[in-house]
């Protein structure tokens, strides 16, 4: 299983347990699988501006050896 996998299997999990979360936990609870949330998205955010940043480098690679 790849890096990506691994990853959305996480947040999978993460997901999963929030909804059990919020339907029984305290406030704090809550509050903490909203911290864990808001951390997983900021990070597929933060992949996936890597992801672009790299797309684009191969693609003026790309031109520069054509050229």
């Amino acid at each position: 299983m790849e890096y990506d996998e691994r990853f959305e299997a996480m947040a999978d999990a993460c997901l999963k347990a929030h909804e059990a979360v919020a339907e029984t936990g305290t406030p704090a609870m809550r509050a903490m699988t909203r911290a864990l949330l808001w951390q997983v998205a900021q990070e597929l955010a933060q992949k996936d501006e890597r992801r672009k940043m790299m797309d684009r480098y191969d693609e003026a690679s790309a031109e520069r050896l054509d050229a």
